[in-house]
């Protein structure tokens, strides 16, 4: 009874966990959207954070290089050598974009040599399997060619040994005939 009793228990409690869920999922459906809108103004919010953040430091900037510099000459001074700087910076990153264009041809153009080696070598193995097949075809023609030579061959030999055994059998009945003609001679004589 004890057993049954603890089971109830659990059974009612397993029961109110299952409600519980129920009732945070519904208030978590309920609060969803607002989560949604509010995550969309915070998006928008960082964003204009950041704009302000751009501006403020290019404020800074600007009040740094008016500090920076005591007169017009000192600052057009600094200006003409960051422009020279950043025209260096340009003509080393063309320089270096020229050479990545000439390495980029060269590893097409070594590309299209792959390429074509391999249709080659493909063409190459094809052509080879080719071979092998006509040589297989050969090979089987000439083995049922050696077969029916062989047959040719021992029916030749039957026929041989037939007219060996006639032409024994002729023999024979030739010194017959020639032995009886002999008895026959002699006797007439």
């Amino acid at each position: 009874m004890r057993a049954g009793g603890k089971r109830e228990e659990l059974d009612v409690e397993l029961a109110q966990v299952e409600e519980k869920i129920t009732e945070k999922e519904g208030a978590l459906e309920d609060l969803m959207p607002e989560w949604e809108v509010q995550r969309g103004l915070e998006g928008t919010e960082k964003r204009k954070l950041d704009e302000a953040t751009g501006k403020l430091g290019a404020l800074f900037a600007k009040q740094g290089r008016a500090t920076k510099f005591r007169t017009k000459a000192e600052r057009d001074a600094y200006l003409k050598h960051e422009i020279t700087s950043m025209n260096a910076y340009q003509t080393g990153q063309m320089a270096a974009l020229e050479n990545t264009r000439a390495e980029r041809e060269a590893g097409l153009r070594t590309h299209g040599e792959i390429e074509e080696k391999i249709a080659g070598v493909q063409s190459k193995i094809e052509d080879g399997r080719k071979r092998v097949r006509d040589l297989g075809d050969q090979a089987v023609g000439l083995k049922d060619q050696q077969s029916e030579l062989t047959e040719r061959r021992k029916e030749l030999w039957r026929e041989d040994t037939k007219l060996d055994s006639l032409v024994s059998h002729a023999a024979e009945e030739l010194k017959s005939a020639e032995r009886y003609l002999a008895t026959m001679m002699d006797k007439v004589c």
